[in-house]
């Protein structure tokens, strides 16, 4: 068997998933935007040398998705358990981080306190890369029109620009909250609270920045 680098397994793991989930493996581009790559030649190099090592084979019509896995690849997964942030067949494992305030800003601890698994089904597509997740479980009560309730595991995604109307983590004046993003025509951009007991916060009076946009929430039922 030839061993796998880690890009090459974490390629192979994207395609598991992606056949096990949707029925068809992802396409090139899939493949590059997942693995965060600039060029396709980059997802063409993976998916050869997964083919040159036996884990593809190439369908016998050529189409956008002219590979198919192998009975070696529908095997056990190769990672290594070292791997900070991995995907397994329908899975994430991502780094869950301090809590985050959906109330009033309050420091959030930034550092590692464990991991979560998400469920892959639960993510948008394109999936996004695995090592640009993390996880935040939120506290309080201001997000409870959008569903957040306390306790509730949110998945970020980081970016210092995501959409308008979306559901952010944010850093206000060094303290981390959740809300969502709006903008006023005379007040420019603000955080909305989804409960009428919290007050807005807007740039113009409370500068803040962006640590990245809400792309799921996982309940607990204990």
């Amino acid at each position: 068997m030839h061993k796998l680098t880690l890009p090459q397994e974490k390629a192979l793991d994207f395609i598991r998933t992606s056949v096990e989930l949707d029925g068809v493996a992802p396409t090139l581009r899939e493949i590059c935007a997942f693995m965060g790559y600039k060029a396709i030649g980059s997802a063409q190099d993976v998916v050869g040398a997964l083919r040159r090592k036996g884990y593809l084979e190439e369908k016998r019509k050529q189409t956008a998705r002219t590979y198919i896995l192998t009975q070696l690849a529908k095997g056990p997964r190769t990672s290594t358990d070292d791997v900070d942030i991995q995907i397994g067949a329908s899975m994430y494992s991502v780094p869950l981080l301090g809590r985050v305030p959906a109330g009033n800003p309050a420091l959030a601890v930034e550092e590692r306190i464990g991991t979560l698994q998400v469920s892959l089904s639960l993510l948008p597509k394109p999936y996004p890369r695995a090592d640009d997740i993390f996880a935040l479980q939120a506290t309080g009560e201001s997000m409870i029109g959008a569903g957040i309730l306390d306790g509730d595991f949110l998945v970020v995604k980081q970016t210092k620009e995501p959409a308008s109307d979306s559901i952010v983590v944010a850093r206000v004046d060094g303290d981390v909250t959740v809300k969502r993003l709006r903008r006023h025509k005379q007040r420019g951009w603000y955080l909305q609270p989804e409960n009428p007991k919290f007050a807005n916060i807007y740039a113009t009076t409370d500068r803040f920045e962006m640590v990245g946009q809400v792309i799921a929430l996982q309940r607990s039922l204990l």
